[in-house]
């Protein structure tokens, strides 16, 4: 028979109390988030105060969430095994052409060249290659650019394709469109709910503070269109997903974004601008600046969950609370690619500037392409566990170490925590308190309705 005695709390267990609740979670568990009473909580952090058969049960319920473990147990050791890997995504770069000059855009050499037809064809044909090969169930394309709703008609071709192709066949396809927001028509509104399309539309602020980084060619900015074309999007039950890139440029505009982000109940992510090359200093100025705005956002976002006025979800960077391990900050170099409208394929989007990692015209899988690739040889064989930095801390499975592009241009080097690290620190148990209030208002939610229910 097992003993209290023989259990010891989770490693990396974080816990939290909040509204009357305990919480716990285990990165890279797959539980996630977990919701206890406060005795229940209290007991995980002390196994000692254990009483018997009246926490029993309790201790059974830790167990099953992972949040107690046999002392004697050893955990598998976590790598990134690509004979596992049972879908991929593709970055696809089919406009190199847009119609705004954004001021941190990694985009180098625009020009008006788009991806031809016979190239789709070529795409569709290796996408299918290697589905077969290597046994996928699932495939995510990304339409992106550029600007590819330039392109509209051969957005409309790949869907149909990737519906007969794949689809049809039993393999799952998830289609996101990347825009910059300033192009709709009906055309594109029933193409995106024919295809289930997700949308994710750029926006970095509210008025002068998104046309600082986002304007049209011409100086004119791109807030006023993109706006209406937000409400049109909603008017036809559409709800995008909001990507904003913080930068020194619109950081004042946060706050106010945020409230508009929440109030509206629109999912988003936050992103840091990437480009602050040459050592940490950059980085540590900027981070200064984006802790403010940051908690500003959180407060609100607690605020507004307590009150019942919001159920809008939110990502910052590369940190995931979902119920699985990242040993990367992204799935480059081992389930993703990024094509271009020419048919090279590489590493990452934002690394376009050099050289491939193939072709569409090999042989190779989009997935061997990745698995060999030379741009950043060290993440053929390394993973967070490999990072100095990283090794020890108790986030790893939650950020990865971050964006290895970022870290690259820090220091140079793409196996290392993120220059962000600290601000991904001070973060974290804020995103971890907000998923714990999302969970209890869907709990109470469940226990009204049983309420009205009985009643």
């Amino acid at each position: 028979m097992i003993t209290i005695e023989q259990y010891k709390k989770a490693e990396n267990c974080y816990t939290g109390e909040i509204d009357d609740y305990g919480y716990a979670f285990v990165p890279g568990s797959d539980k996630g988030v977990v919701l206890l009473d406060l005795r229940t909580k209290n007991l995980l952090n002390d196994l000692s105060s254990f009483q018997g058969k009246k926490d029993m049960q309790r201790v059974q319920l830790l167990s099953e969430n992972g949040l107690v473990r046999l002392k004697n147990d050893s955990l598998p050791k976590l790598i990134l095994d690509k004979s596992k890997v049972k879908g991929m995504s593709t970055w696809l770069h089919i406009s190199n052409c847009c119609n705004l000059k954004c001021s941190y855009c990694y985009i180098v050499n625009k020009n008006k060249k788009f991806m031809s037809f016979p190239m789709a064809d070529s795409y569709l044909d290796k996408l299918e290659h290697t589905v077969k090969e290597h046994q996928l169930g699932l495939i995510t394309i990304r339409f992106a650019g550029g600007e590819p709703t330039l392109c509209k008609k051969l957005i409309v071709y790949l869907a149909e394709q990737t519906q007969k192709r794949f689809v049809a066949k039993g393999i799952r396809a998830k289609l996101i469109l990347l825009t910059n927001g300033t192009i709709l028509d009906s055309q594109l509104i029933k193409l995106i709910k024919s295809h289930s399309m997700r949308v994710c539309l750029s926006l970095d602020g509210l008025g002068e503070w998104h046309d600082k980084t986002r304007s049209f060619k011409n100086g004119k900015g791109s807030f006023n269109q993109i706006y209406r074309n937000l409400n049109l999007y909603l008017k036809n039950g559409i709800k995008p997903t909001i990507l904003t890139t913080i930068t020194d440029g619109n950081i004042p505009g946060i706050p106010t974004l945020s409230r508009f982000l929440i109030d509206e109940n629109l999912s988003f992510r936050y992103g840091l601008y990437r480009d602050n090359i040459g050592g940490y200093k950059a980085h540590e100025s900027f981070m200064k600046k984006v802790l403010d705005v940051l908690n500003d956002c959180y407060d609100y976002y607690v605020d507004r969950i307590r009150n019942h006025k919001t159920t809008s979800m939110h990502q910052f960077c590369e940190i995931h609370l979902d119920r699985n391990p990242h040993l990367r900050g992204c799935n480059i170099g081992y389930s993703g690619v990024t094509v271009n409208h020419n048919g090279n394929v590489f590493l990452c989007q934002a690394r376009m500037d050099k050289n491939p990692i193939g072709n569409l015209k090999d042989k190779t899988t989009l997935l061997q392409m990745a698995w060999s690739q030379n741009t950043f040889p060290e993440l053929r064989t390394k993973n967070v566990f490999d990072y100095d930095n990283c090794q020890h801390c108790q986030w790893s499975l939650i950020c990865a170490g971050g964006c290895p592009i970022t870290n690259f241009g820090a220091c140079g080097f793409v196996a290392d925590s993120s220059p962000y690290c600290e601000l991904f620190k001070d973060m974290i148990p804020r995103l971890i308190e907000i998923k714990a209030l999302q969970l209890i208002e869907v709990y109470s939610r469940i226990k009204e309705e049983e309420g009205d229910i009985n009643g």
